[in-house]
């Protein structure tokens, strides 16, 4: 076909597009050369707004997408996306940005034939891969598995100027029957919802949930103009302006001019800063805001409404499902959740979101899993050149990866099929995944470049256990043993709490015991529960990172389990560590709670023992017959030396004020005395019951 010819029949077909209202998958195979020219020309003959681009080449009036744009995609439009997949493909990217594209519009895909694309490199998954594999040359199985899935969807291939399969053109979708400026009644309903938040009971905060294109920002927009016509007071926040432009351009069409100060977008660090108040705060793509931003928000205003993308290429949508709705279940018993499936941008059969769905397993399966306490259970252990031709499971284990971790991407489906430095191991029954671990083999780095990390004047992709251990404990001969990392273990929510994940961590152990590794170890974000997950598993604390997660706000530690090591090095390191932490807890921990810094730090176990001349002013201090300033220094050595067996209602408290320096003013507040004497009163009264309780124990 002539290209004049097939550039027409593109311009049409586009049209024929936005009468159904769905976007124009095309996938172009031919050459670089020739596609980036045909391109040029089809640009010039089809009317646009706004041109998104990933790769090379992009021309002047496009935006050039890069992986920083990854979480500012939320809420904005391009009429035509352009992906050069000659310079690479950003799985990642690619599924954020293509939710980006309008009803009428095309996401174009311009690649080398099938049959060769899958025997080249990708170097746009350089970052997945670890040391020493080049991206440059490595093939992985990504985009042999990409290839066979894309084969699959309702797109429209042409191979140079050649259609060689057409669109399965959708029926045109049931016209909505909402009044302006709603576009649906599913719409209609949200606002409905949102206006209850401020006319019904406090403290009964409302989540809108969807995927992509559902109109949950839009109905923000709209019904903060309504509200503020009856003279409401409204805030907004997200994670950045752009999160809140469509819910802010509603609103801004909607509301008169002498109305348009009653919305102001805040970002919500400084509203958290500052003491301002308002009839109702909108929560845009909430999301993306860390979960205790979210809890302290909450705690501030009793009139709230969170909307978020819930779909695993947002990155954090599940830790919304995870954390945020588990918190709102014990802080606000009577909050609402209301999910908008039908899409507004698209309709519901649009091909492109079938296709993003189906090539990057983002659906959940919906099949009820039957399992048995009784029956016996398979471990399996999968490497990437098992996935291709087990998509099924595959499947399985990438769902369960994004429904229990909340930072689980597209990058990570990628690296499952492209590093073949990754495992999974699962436990099964029934051919269902039940439960399963993502591990990283590292290590095994030659001593001078060992030395190298050691010094700092290396890093290595890839290896952050052996990393971790030459350069920030100053271990340089454990970075060039055999290591296995437990990036991710993950159990079927409704299968928690009954053992699964220990057993698969014994069958861990066991595996790798048979391949000779030295040491298991395991990296997360730190919290009480976890931590004494690991801890009841044997693995001991050698590190805490010193910032916080900006999705969680929790510290990362590190933890480490000799497997055929030497078993004094762990109980070393881990003395080193909690004398460490002791030292450092005010100063380079300020978030971390007093539960943790108890389970963690060490006292330095030369704090001497308190004389019986000491222990009577305690005690007299118990019958308020000290004041606490001339026994502050005998408390703290006390504390020190009783910590581990006081209970937490002192215990935490005392940490806080003598561990991590806080002042007292800040103490009250966060343990909730009334003022100090409230706060010595019950000091004194665990104190008391602690010596009571020791009647034969010498209290030391």
């Amino acid at each position: 076909m002539p290209l004049t010819a097939l550039l027409a029949q593109l311009q049409q077909w586009q049209q024929q597009a936005a009468q159904l209202h769905i976007r124009l998958p095309v996938i172009w195979q031919g050459t670089a050369e020739s596609l980036l020219a045909h391109t040029t020309a089809l640009l010039s003959t089809i009317g646009y707004d706004k041109l998104y681009w990933l790769g090379a080449e992009a021309p002047a009036d496009a935006v050039n997408l890069t992986g920083k744009h990854n979480y500012q995609l939320l809420g904005s439009e391009c009429d035509i996306l352009v992906i050069n997949a000659f310079s690479g493909f950003n799985a990642d990217l690619v599924a954020a940005s293509a939710g980006c594209v309008k009803a009428g519009g095309i996401w174009l895909l311009l690649c080398p034939p099938f049959a060769k694309w899958q025997q080249q490199a990708n170097p746009a998954h350089k970052s997945l891969l670890p040391y020493p594999l080049d991206a440059a040359t490595h093939q992985g199985g990504f985009l042999s598995f990409l290839l066979a899935q894309l084969q699959q969807q309702n797109a429209l291939f042409i191979n140079e100027q050649h259609v060689t399969d057409p669109l399965s053109w959708p029926a045109m979708a049931q016209p909505n029957q909402a009044p302006a400026p709603c576009v649906t009644a599913e719409q209609q309903g949200a606002i409905a919802a949102i206006l209850h938040v401020v006319s019904g009971h406090r403290r009964r905060p409302l989540v809108l949930a969807a995927d992509r294109g559902r109109g949950k920002s839009a109905a923000l927009g709209i019904a903060a103009a309504q509200l503020a016509a009856q003279g409401k007071q409204l805030l907004i926040t997200a994670a950045s302006p752009q999160a809140a432009a469509t819910a802010l351009t509603h609103f801004s069409q909607l509301a008169p001019a002498a109305q348009q100060s009653n919305l102001q977008f805040i970002p919500f660090d400084e509203l958290l800063r500052s003491t301002q108040t308002a009839d109702l705060l909108l929560v845009d793509e909430a999301a993306t805001i860390p979960t205790p931003v979210l809890q302290q928000l909450l705690q501030r205003f009793s009139r709230i409404v969170f909307a978020t993308t819930e779909h695993g290429y947002e990155g954090t949508g599940r830790g919304f499902q995870l954390r945020f709705q588990q918190y709102l279940n014990q802080q606000c018993p009577g909050w609402r959740k209301l999910q908008i499936q039908q899409p507004i941008r698209y309709q519901q059969a649009d091909p492109l979101e079938q296709l993003v769905f189906n090539c990057f397993l983002l659906r959940q399966s919906s099949n009820e899993l039957t399992y048995s306490a009784n029956n016996e259970l398979c471990a399996v252990t999968y490497q990437a050149k098992d996935w291709l031709n087990n998509t099924n499971k595959l499947q399985q284990v990438f769902s369960l990866l994004s429904l229990a971790h909340y930072q689980t991407q597209i990058k990570d489906l990628a690296a499952l099929l492209d590093n073949p430095q990754l495992q999974v191991m699962t436990l099964e029954q029934h051919s269902q995944v039940l439960a399963c671990v993502l591990i990283s083999s590292e290590g095994d780095i030659p001593p001078e470049l060992a030395n190298q990390i050691y010094l700092g004047e290396r890093r290595v992709q890839g290896h952050l256990l052996a990393q971790s251990l030459a350069f920030h404990l100053a271990q340089p001969k454990l970075a060039s043993l055999s290591l296995w990392r437990i990036m991710r273990i993950a159990v079927q929510p409704v299968l928690q709490k009954q053992g699964l994940g220990t057993k698969l961590l014994v069958f861990v152990s066991q595996q790798a015991k048979q391949q000779n590794i030295h040491f298991l170890g395991t990296s997360f974000g730190v919290s009480t529960e976890l931590l004494q997950f690991w801890q009841l598993n044997d693995y001991v604390a050698i590190r805490l990172g010193v910032s916080s997660d900006k999705a969680s706000a929790e510290y990362s530690i590190l933890m480490l389990k000799p497997v055929t090591a030497d078993g004094e090095v762990v109980p070393q390191l881990n003395r080193q560590f909690g004398h460490n932490l002791f030292l450092t807890l005010s100063g380079q921990y300020p978030q971390l709670s007093a539960s943790l810094a108890l389970q963690l730090a060490t006292p330095l176990p030369d704090i001497p023992a308190l004389t019986e001349a000491e222990l009577q002013q305690l005690a007299l201090f118990c019958r308020n017959q000290r004041p606490y300033e001339l026994i502050d220094p005998i408390l703290q050595r006390w504390f020190c030396r009783h910590y581990r067996v006081l209970q937490p209602e002192l215990a935490a408290p005392l940490c806080s004020l003598y561990w991590q320096h806080s002042s007292w003013p800040d103490l009250l507040t966060q343990y909730g005395f009334n003022n100090k004497n409230s706060a010595l009163a019950l000091f004194r009264q665990h104190i008391t019951e602690f010596i009571s309780a020791q009647k034969t124990a010498p209290l030391r």
